[in-house]
């Protein structure tokens, strides 16, 4: 790069850190205005009569393995008021994803030589946020929240733990000192959801492969991790817990596996295609050129040295992973993953975007983009502004003006209940939640008062009459 192309390229660095951070920071301030409920009102009740470690055996026995983010939940219930600290849930799950972005970035970008690191990780990070599908249920819903965030940061620092580990030399005791690590954290992995368990499971079967092409055996490294989440994530997988959740939310449930896998490959290669636009659009872009360009040059070279059977095993290593995630929602449901399981393959996709870019402009070179720079600039800005709006700034700008609204709608709830208790009413019908929020999680209670949810979002406030969200039954 120019010495001009440079400075510009940091000042572009600088605009990129102070958007991710702006952004990063209304979404914590709509966190301010997230309440509780759902399932989080069970989770509390359980954690309150069972303790953390009763409530993780209880749900491990009665809805599902996830043993870690099981304890997230029950802990927030425990230890928090809900009603008073439910900001603590964004803040906790956006925090922690933000710094498991910066310390993967740095990891993989120290190992690949690229510059930049911190504004590679906050461009990643910035990216994840606009185009995660279903906000409200990754960061404003305790029970979504720490069921995924949790999970995906984790994998975030499994990633930068294997870079740091191959940007080293290899010797028995290092070895086995990130081998152990590794399965530390593939211990916690195969406890917050069956998607990134799995996702995970892949992974380590690809990093064994490359430790044994790379560096021999070393089976320090890469099998206590792959033993660990292969081991834990059966435990959490046939938990019988499953069993019993079928039973009370009535799934269909268990499609045959060859019907699962092919819903699963379609999945895989429908988001491999929506990848790949994504790189042509950011290609059009001059401002994400500028940024991206020592990385770009740096994966263009990467590619060159690689045999096309290399490149094909390494795109269908990428499209397995995907065929694992979207696997588990295939098989229970026979149907595309819910949108927070989703955003594990926004995560994917985001660590893999500008290998994706460099693969495009190996293979198409200057066709990519228009020769004239006049009609290059208005592509450039027709193509921020489509991706601006398909991401989530639509539905944040919706949400603004009615922060104010739906909170005290939710406010005004409480306030029934308990003036309702004050003068020991035994039956109660709250008024319907009028205000629905496209970022803030905003389910309302069902209209039956033998609802199971209804009477736990009463017993959190100490009321145990029927309960119902709008007229009597």
């Amino acid at each position: 790069m120019t010495a001009q192309s440079q400075l510009q390229a940091r000042w572009i660095g600088i605009g990129v850190v102070l958007a991710c951070l702006a952004l990063l920071l209304l979404l914590l301030d709509l966190g301010l205005y997230a309440h509780p409920t759902s399932d989080d009102f069970d989770y509390a009740y359980v954690a309150r009569e069972h303790g953390i470690l009763g409530g993780v055996i209880h749900f491990y026995q009665n809805w599902s393995g996830r043993y870690a983010s099981a304890a997230i939940t029950l802990a927030f219930g425990r230890w928090l008021d809900l009603t008073q600290s439910y900001w603590m849930v964004t803040a906790a799950s956006l925090l922690t994803l933000y710094a498991a972005f910066l310390y993967s970035f740095r990891a993989l970008c120290r190992l690949l030589g690229m510059g930049r690191p911190i504004v590679l990780g906050h461009l990643a990070f910035l990216f994840y946020l606009l185009f995660i599908p279903r906000l409200d249920t990754a960061f404003y819903w305790l029970a979504g929240a720490a069921t995924y965030q949790p999970g995906n940061a984790l994998f975030l620092v499994f990633v930068g733990v294997w870079a740091d580990y191959f940007g080293g030399p290899a010797t028995t005791t290092r070895d086995l000192l990130f081998g152990l690590i590794l399965a530390a954290l593939a211990a916690l992995i195969a406890g917050m959801n069956e998607t990134i368990m799995l996702v995970t499971v892949g992974l380590s079967a690809l990093m064994a492969l490359v430790v044994l092409r790379l560096r021999g055996p070393r089976i320090g490294v890469w099998l206590p991790p792959f033993i660990v989440i292969l081991v834990l994530g059966a435990i959490a997988a046939f938990a019988p817990g499953h069993d019993v959740r079928l039973g009370i939310i009535g799934e269909v449930g268990n499609e045959s596996l060859s019907r699962s896998l092919l819903i699963s490959v379609f999945h895989a290669l429908v988001t491999t295609l929506k990848l790949i636009l994504f790189g042509v659009i950011f290609l059009q872009i001059g401002f994400v050129r500028t940024l991206l360009a020592e990385g770009l040059a740096r994966f263009h070279a990467i590619i060159g040295r690689l045999s096309t059977a290399e490149r094909i095993l390494l795109a269908l290593a990428f499209i397995g992973l995907l065929v694992m995630l979207f696997f588990p929602a295939a098989w229970a449901k026979g149907a595309e993953a819910p949108g927070r399981v989703q955003s594990v393959s926004v995560l994917l996709g985001t660590l893999v975007l500008i290998p994706t870019m460099a693969a495009l402009q190996y293979a198409f070179g200057e066709r990519l983009s228009p020769s004239r720079a006049p009609v290059r600039r208005w592509v450039s800005a027709a193509s921020l502004i489509a991706l601006l709006a398909v991401s989530n700034v639509p539905k944040i700008a919706r949400d603004i003006p009615r922060l104010q609204t739906f909170h005290a709608e939710k406010l005004a709830r409480y306030a029934l209940i308990r003036e309702a208790q004050s003068r020991g009413a035994t039956a109660l019908g709250l008024p319907p939640l009028r205000t629905r929020m496209k970022v803030l999680y905003s389910k309302d209670l069902k209209p039956y008062e033998r609802r199971e949810e209804n009477r736990l979002f009463g017993a959190y406030f100490g009321w145990h009459h029927p309960m119902w969200a709008e007229g009597p039954p």
